[in-house]
C-alpha cells in the first residue's frame, strides 16, 4: 500500500490557451505597464504583479489536492486444466495435474500471481485450486472453445496470461491456434505443459456391436463384439476369451488386431434362469498403460417363462403342418394354441399338451394380452375367421393394439389371402415392409440369403461366424414361391433377401423385422421355409424358428408379460451425456394410477423420478445421466419402494467416448504453435518446474482503493493573494508611482 498526491484543476482550459493567451496576458499586464523609464524598483513591481495575476488565474481554475491509496497486487495468472475423458488415458495425465495443483509448484505461483484456476473439456468452468473436483469424464475436448471463453470472462478487466495443462488434442470446435491469435492481439500470452508422450499409445479396446439382454434358458447367446488396435500394437494374433464372473472360460477365438477394427464372435449358452454375468476379455499388452478398455461386461437376463403363440391360419398347408409340429414338440420351450379357420364346426384345434383348446379365436385385446406373447398369421380369410362376420376386423383391430402395448406379431404370406387381408387394416402401418400390389412369384427355384453376409441379423446368425452362416444359407434348400413387396419401411431390418429378383428399391424382401414400438413385428414373404429342412435336418430350421419367436416375444417377456415397460433410448452412451427413460405402465397396473413422480432405482445409486406425462395416461419421462463409467442397472420396483419387487429393469453401459480415446498422444506441434504465436513458452510435464524460470511476472496490476480531495482555494490563498496586492501597492507609493 503506498500514498500517492498530485495537483489537479477542476477547471483547467487546454495547454494551447495557457500557452497563447494566459501567459502573454500576464506578462505583458506585468512588464507593459511599466515599460515607461523607473529609476528603480521596476522589475520588483513587475514581479510582484505577475505574481498577483499568476495566483489569481490559479484560483480561478478551482485547485485542488487530490491524495490516493494506490494498492499493488501480483500480475494476473489463469490455470486451464485439462479434464477431458483423454486424462485418464495411456498416460498418467490426470495424476500429473493432480500433483501440480497439489505441490509446491502452484503454491509457487500462487505466491507470484493472483491466480485464477479453470478446467475445461467441452466448456470452461471454474475449478478448485486443489483439482479436488477433477474427474476426466469431459465428452471432448475444445481448447479453442476453452480460450474463447477466458477472454469473454474477462471482456472489460485485464485479461490474464494463462498456462495449460492439456495434452493439446482438440477433439471439438474451432482450430485453437484461431483463439490463441485473438488473445495474442490483447497482449495476452499462452504458456502450457505438454501432458502426454508424442507417439502413439499402445492401446486395445473391446467393443460391444451386437449383443441380447434377454433369452430363453437353453437358448445359445451370440455376442459380436470389435478390436480396436491404437498405436503400434504388434502385428500377432490376440486371444479374446468369454468367461464367468469366477473366471470359468466359456468360449475364446484369436483375432489378428488392426486399427481400422476387427469384428469377433462369442457365444455361450443359457443354462439356468436368472441374470447371467459374462465378461470378454483381451489381455493387456506389456506396453499397454490403460487395461480399463480391454474388458467388456456383457449382462444377459436368462428367462425361463415359455413363450404363448396363437397361430391363426386358414387351411392346413404345409407351412402350417411342418410349423404347428415344430412348436407342439417344442413344449419345454413354447405354448401354442392354433385356430384353423376353414375347419369344421366339430374340428378339435390343436395345442400343446395341458392346455385348453381354443373354442373360438380371441377377437378382443383382453384375451390376447391375457394369454399370447405372440400372435402369428398365416395364409386365412379374416371374413371366415368365426360365423360372425365382424369377428375378423375385431380380430385385427384386437392385434394391432396388442403390438402396440408389447406383443408379437408375425404374418406369413400365402397365395390365397395373405398379404390381402394387410391392405387398409390397422396392422399395415406396423408392417416392417411396404406391402404394395405386386402378384406372387412361383415356379423359379431362388435362395433367401442375409443382405449383409458379414452382419447377419442375430434371428438368421445360424452360427458365430458369420462366414459360417452366409455358407449355410447358400446351401440350403432352394425356395420356390414367394410374396414379392414394394419395400423396407423406414427404421426396419431386412432378416433375408431374395438372391438375384428386385426392383428400384433394391433386392425383394423375403423376411424383415422391426419395433412396433414396445411391441415387434416381422414379416416372412415365403410359405416355404419347411424346405430349408434340406440338406441339414432340423438342426438350424429350428435355430431359425426359435430365434424368430425369442424375437418377437422380447416384448412381452420383459416387465411381467408387458404390465410394465422401462425403456431406455440407448443402451450404449459415452461418458457425461445422459439418457432418456421412459417407464410405460398398463391398464392393469392400476395402483400406479393417479399418481405423481415415479421413482426408478438404479443399484447402485439413489432413485431417479421420472415426471407423468399429462397427456398420455400411464407415461412416465425423466433423464438419467451417470458420473462414471461401467455398467448400470435401472429397475422399475412394485410398490415405489426400494425393496420391492422387480417388475422391468434395463441396463445401460456407460463408455469414454471413442473420439477421446482413439488418440492419447500429445499434439506438440498444436501447442508449440499456441504458444508461438502469444510469446509464451511450452515445456513438457516433467520440466513443469522450469516453466516457474520463464514466466514474467513484472507486470503487476496498480488498484486506487481510496480517493481524497482537498480544495486550495481557501483562506491562506485568498491572504496571500490580499498581501501580494497591499505590497505593490505600498511599494507604488514608496516609489510615487501613481
Amino acid at each position: 500500500m503506498m500514498e500517492q498526491s498530485q495537483l489537479i484543476f477542476r477547471h483547467l482550459p487546454p495547454t494551447w490557451v495557457l500557452g497563447l493567451v494566459v501567459a502573454p496576458l500576464i506578462l505583458w499586464l506585468a512588464f507593459g505597464i511599466y515599460r515607461r523609464p523607473i529609476r528603480r524598483g521596476r522589475f520588483l513591481l513587475a514581479g510582484l504583479r505577475a505574481l498577483l495575476l499568476a495566483l489569481a488565474i490559479f484560483l480561478a481554475l478551482d485547485p485542488v489536492l487530490r491524495t490516493e491509496q494506490v494498492h499493488e497486487e501480483n500480475a494476473p495468472l489463469a490455470l486451464l486444466v485439462d479434464d477431458s475423458a483423454s486424462m485418464r488415458r495411456a498416460d498418467p495425465n490426470h495424476a500429473i495435474s493432480r500433483n501440480l495443483l497439489l505441490g509446491p509448484w502452484q503454491k509457487n505461483l500462487a505466491d507470484r500471481f493472483s491466480l485464477s484456476h479453470w478446467r475445461f473439456a467441452d466448456r470452461l468452468s471454474p475449478t478448485r485450486a486443489d483439482g479436488s473436483d477433477l474427474n476426466a469424464n469431459g465428452a471432448a475436448t475444445d481448447l479453442a472453445g476453452a480460450l474463447n471463453t477466458l477472454r469473454a470472462e474477462f471482456r472489460g478487466r485485464r485479461i490474464p496470461d494463462a498456462i495449460l495443462l492439456t495434452d493439446g488434442r482438440a477433439t471439438r470446435g474451432q482450430d485453437p491456434r484461431l483463439a490463441a491469435a485473438r488473445l495474442a492481439a490483447e497482449g495476452v500470452r499462452i504458456h502450457a505443459i505438454a501432458l502426454g508422450d508424442p507417439t502413439p499409445a499402445v492401446d486395445l479396446a473391446l467393443e460391444r456391436v451386437q449383443a441380447p439382454d434377454l433369452v430363453m434358458v437353453g437358448d445359445e447367446i451370440l455376442f459380436r463384439l470389435r478390436l480396436l488396435a491404437h498405436g503400434p500394437v504388434p502385428a500377432v494374433p490376440l486371444e479374446v476369451r468369454l468367461q464367468f464372473a469366477d473366471g470359468r472360460v466359456v468360449d475364446a477365438t484369436e483375432v489378428l488386431p488392426s486399427a481400422e477394427g476387427v469384428e469377433l464372435r462369442l457365444a455361450a449358452r443359457a443354462e439356468e434362469p436368472g441374470e447371467l454375468a459374462l465378461a470378454a476379455i483381451v489381455d493387456t499388452l506389456p506396453e499397454e498403460t490403460n487395461s480399463a478398455n480391454n474388458h467388456l461386461t456383457l449382462t444377459v437376463q436368462v428367462s425361463p417363462v415359455k413363450i404363448r403363440v396363437l397361430y391363426v391360419e386358414g387351411r392346413p398347408r404345409y407351412e402350417y403342418r411342418y410349423l404347428k409340429n415344430r412348436l407342439l414338440r417344442a413344449e419345454n420351450e413354447i405354448e401354442l394354441r392354433c385356430w384353423l379357420a376353414d375347419a369344421g364346426r366339430d374340428f378339435l384345434q390343436e395345442a400343446s399338451p395341458g392346455l385348453a383348446r381354443l373354442r373360438a379365436v380371441p377377437v378382443s385385446l383382453e384375451e390376447l394380452e391375457e394369454a399370447f406373447d405372440v400372435v402369428i398369421l398365416g395364409d386365412v380369410d379374416i371374413a371366415r375367421l368365426s360365423p360372425d362376420p365382424l369377428d375378423g376386423p375385431r380380430f385385427l383391430d384386437a392385434v394391432a393394439e396388442f403390438v402396440r402395448r408389447g406383443g408379437g406379431f408375425l404374418a406369413i404370406a400365402g397365395p390365397d389371402h395373405n398379404p390381402a387381408i394387410l391392405h387398409a387394416s390397422p396392422l399395415e402401418p406396423l408392417l416392417p415392409v411396404q406391402l404394395g400390389r405386386r402378384p406372387p412369384v412361383a415356379g423359379r427355384s431362388f435362395h433367401a440369403l442375409p443382405p449383409d453376409p458379414g452382419f447377419p441379423h442375430p434371428v438368421v446368425a445360424l452360427e458365430p461366424e458369420a462366414d459360417q452362416t452366409a455358407r449355410l444359407w447358400q446351401e440350403a434348400s432352394a425356395l420356390h414361391w414367394y410374396q414379392p413387396v414394394a419395400r423396407l419401411r423406414p427404421g426396419a431390418q431386412a432378416w433375408l433377401i431374395h438372391d438375384s429378383a428386385g426392383n428400384d428399391e433394391g433386392a425383394d424382401v423375403l423376411a424383415a423385422g422391426i419395433l412396433a414400438p414396445e411391441g415387434r413385428v416381422a414379416w416372412l414373404g415365403t410359405d416355404e421355409t419347411w424346405r430349408w429342412r434340406d440338406p441339414y435336418g432340423e438342426r438350424y430350421l429350428s435355430r431359425f424358428w426359435r430365434a424368430t419367436l425369442r424375437w418377437l416375444a422380447a416384448g412381452r417377456l420383459r416387465g411381467d408379460r408387458g404390465r410394465t415397460r422401462l425403456y431406455l433410448e440407448q443402451t450404449r452412451l459415452t461418458l457425461s451425456n445422459s439418457v432418456r427413460v421412459e417407464a410405460r405402465l398398463h391398464e392393469t397396473a392400476a395402483d400406479y394410477h393417479d399418481l405423481g413422480d415415479l421413482p426408478v432405482f438404479e443399484k447402485e445409486g439413489e432413485a431417479l423420478l421420472l415426471a407423468a406425462d399429462t397427456s398420455t395416461p400411464g407415461v412416465f419421462r425423466g433423464s438419467f445421466r451417470p458420473s462414471t463409467i461401467g455398467t448400470f442397472r435401472l429397475e422399475l420396483r412394485d410398490g415405489r419402494t426400494a425393496d420391492g419387487e422387480t417388475l422391468d429393469s434395463a441396463r445401460l453401459e456407460v463408455v469414454l467416448p471413442s473420439e477421446e480415446t482413439r488418440d492419447s498422444s500429445a499434439d506438440h506441434d498444436t501447442l508449440a504453435a499456441i504458444v508461438q504465436a502469444t510469446g509464451g513458452h511450452w515445456v513438457a510435464a516433467d520440466q513443469a518446474e522450469d516453466l516457474l524460470l520463464l514466466l514474467d511476472d513484472s507486470r503487476r496490476i496498480r488498484r486506487v482503493t481510496e480517493v481524497a480531495e482537498t480544495p486550495l482555494a481557501g483562506r491562506p490563498f485568498l491572504l496571500l493573494f490580499l498581501l501580494l496586492a497591499a505590497a505593490e501597492w505600498l511599494l507604488r507609493r514608496r516609489l510615487d508611482l501613481a
